[in-house]
């Protein structure tokens, strides 16, 4: 935790036990200091807060303190409730959590004794707090495949990748979080169903045929044989075709791709067909994210596909911000320090492998 001067004037760390067992006071004064070093000072303070109360330590006294820094004045609140917009990341599975600790049989939320990470903190709900408890304590909460995916022939995990091979010597590659259900026909397998993530289909050793993958809001049917890959995400399928020819029907509408082309769709039909550089389409399938002069959040959401947990992007400025690199899969976190050391950003790190960037 970031060190803070109490007001007898020396320092120590918030959270550091004082001379009587309370916890020292973070107040901190900002004479002389320009508005960004305030605001910068106290997201620290509120993040060494939100650090203390999941640390499974707290007390009453430490919620005491707590609404005593919070009511020094308008930033001080501002700054705790930006380190609380962490929440938002989190929705339904901290909200279960948040349900539960309100049942929960003699629960008191405030409490001399040391409070979990669950609970209610001097009946304030800090919500930040419980997300990331709820993806510590009750991973599951944060990994549970949607009722759609339960039946599901296929599926890989967080940072998991798979490959399967099919009748008719076709091979089936799957990245990371991706379930598939295979589509049969007089008890032949002629395509599957991606309902989440990514699949490459390698088909080139059909001298003839016909292989389907169907997706949300669209059918894609190769004409074999084929190398082709389809991605499906938040609602929207993107579809790249390696070699070979691929039909993609959206709608009332179709397209035929041809080598390295690509074209994305959803609920509003087919988009433009577009080029794409095939180092980058194809680079997981070698185990590995490539990015070049990509925009942060879009990295960001990319290195969350593959690591388990979640990075949260806290500083808005860092938004315009583009990253370029190679990277392994497997060690998502070095792409983390990366960030860290080109943009001199802050990294905090939560419970649940839970980072806070800026």
């Amino acid at each position: 935790m970031g060190l803070f001067r109490t007001r007898a004037g020396a320092a120590r760390h918030c959270g550091e036990s004082g001379p009587h067992g309370g916890w020292a006071n973070c107040g901190m004064t900002f004479s002389g200091s320009n508005d960004n070093a305030q605001k910068t000072a106290l997201r620290r303070e509120a993040d060494a807060w939100i650090r203390l109360l999941t640390s499974g330590k707290a007390t009453s006294d430490d919620v005491e303190a707590l609404q005593h820094w919070r009511g020094q004045g308008p930033a001080h609140r501002a700054a705790f409730e930006d380190a609380k917009r962490l929440w938002r990341d989190f929705g339904p599975a901290g909200e279960m959590l948040l349900q539960q600790c309100r049942q929960a049989p003699g629960s008191n939320p405030v409490d001399r004794h040391a409070m979990s990470r669950r609970a209610f903190l001097g009946g304030m709900a800090v919500a930040t707090v419980a997300g990331a408890a709820a993806i510590a304590e009750y991973p599951l909460l944060g990994r549970w495949a949607p009722m759609s995916e339960w039946g599901a022939d296929y599926r890989t995990a967080t940072g998991e990748q798979r490959r399967v091979r099919l009748p008719g010597d076709i091979v089936l590659a799957m990245n990371t979080q991706t379930s598939v259900s295979l589509l049969r026909h007089a008890g032949q397998v002629e395509g599957l169903t991606l309902l989440s993530g990514e699949a490459a289909i390698d088909a080139q050793g059909m001298a003839y045929g016909r292989f389907r993958v169907a997706s949300e809001h669209g059918i894609v049917t190769a004409s074999l044989p084929a190398r082709f890959e389809v991605r499906s995400d938040e609602g929207r399928t993107c579809v790249t075709c390696l070699s070979g020819r691929i039909e993609v029907r959206a709608g009332d509408r179709n397209w035929t791709l041809l080598d390295r082309q690509r074209i994305d769709y959803g609920d509003g039909g087919l988009e433009t067909v577009r080029s794409f550089d095939p180092e980058i389409a194809s680079a997981w399938r070698d185990g590995v994210v490539v990015f070049r002069q990509t925009p942060l959040p879009e990295a960001i959401s990319e290195i969350n596909r593959y690591r388990r947990g979640r990075v949260v992007l806290m500083n808005r400025d860092l938004e315009r911000q583009a990253v370029s690199g190679r990277f392994s899969i497997r060690n998502m976190d070095l792409v983390i320090a990366q960030i860290q050391q080109a943009f001199s950003t802050r990294v905090t790190k939560l419970p649940g492998d839970i980072v806070l960037l800026g």
